[in-house]
């Protein structure tokens, strides 16, 4: 829906530019003074007028707007970066697939060994080297899993 603005008044022009002349210390015309009293949208007009006359004279308030440089420096940097996060999102999500492909063939081959050794580690002491340090990959896997898994939850949030 598009909203246009419609005159009521062939004199608000008129209106306006007595208006500004007002404020720059000129007269009023005696036969526009006479057709503002009888005309609601002129009224309005002047009303309007006065009130941006006085709006622009406001001090501003607060701090001073920042240099306009430098806004168009902070903008383009958070464009690039942007740009950047876009353009490197999937290869964060293939390295989190490799590493989750990793994570899954180590403990397949840690169980696979685990379970073709078994039963010649319950047979000689002198493989409890091997069950050592086949327990310790089965500790690191899982402490890695759990880290993926935390990245994941964080990359969520």
């Amino acid at each position: 829906m598009t909203l246009t603005w419609e005159r009521s008044c062939d004199r608000e022009p008129d209106v306006r530019d007595m208006v500004r002349r007002m404020a720059r210390g000129g007269l009023a015309d005696a036969s526009l003074n006479d057709h503002i009293t009888g005309c609601p949208s002129c009224q309005e007009t002047i009303a309007v007028s006065k009130w941006m006359q006085q709006l622009a004279s406001a001090p501003v308030v607060g701090r001073p707007l920042p240099d306009p440089t430098y806004l168009w420096w902070k903008a383009e940097l958070l464009r690039r970066w942007d740009a950047g996060q876009r353009a490197s999102a999937p290869v964060e999500v293939g390295e989190q697939v490799h590493a989750g492909v990793g994570l899954v063939a180590a403990a397949a081959l840690l169980v696979w060994l685990w379970r073709n050794l078994l039963p010649e580690l319950s047979a000689s002491p002198a493989t409890l080297p091997l069950a050592i340090v086949m327990t310790l990959s089965g500790l690191v896997l899982v402490a890695m899993a759990a880290l993926m898994v935390r990245n994941l939850i964080r990359r969520e949030e």
